[in-house]
């Protein structure tokens, strides 16, 4: 089954983070991610949209991840998709 990875840029540093959670990459950048990506976010039934449906995501859901590479970038700038490919 292909699976959806990002390419995330944050300064000189890059890393891959794929849809299964797995990363790799510059050492930095990796363990920044790792530690983003096990902090829960909230979603909304239709996009961002607040006041369409709150859902909660936990790392683990198969959704979490493709939830929170979309809202890394909007909580800190510095970080920036610059690529997404099948794996």
């Amino acid at each position: 089954m292909d699976m959806l990875v990002w390419t995330v840029a944050r300064g000189e540093h890059t890393a891959r983070v794929g849809e299964d959670g797995e990363i790799d990459g510059d050492a930095e950048l990796v363990a920044l991610l790792r530690e983003r990506l096990s902090e829960p976010t909230t979603v909304y039934r239709r996009g961002t949209v607040q006041g369409s449906g709150a859902i909660e995501l936990q790392p683990g859901d198969r959704r979490y991840v493709v939830a929170r590479i979309r809202t890394l970038c909007s909580e800190d700038e510095s970080f920036e998709i610059t690529g997404c490919d099948w794996r």
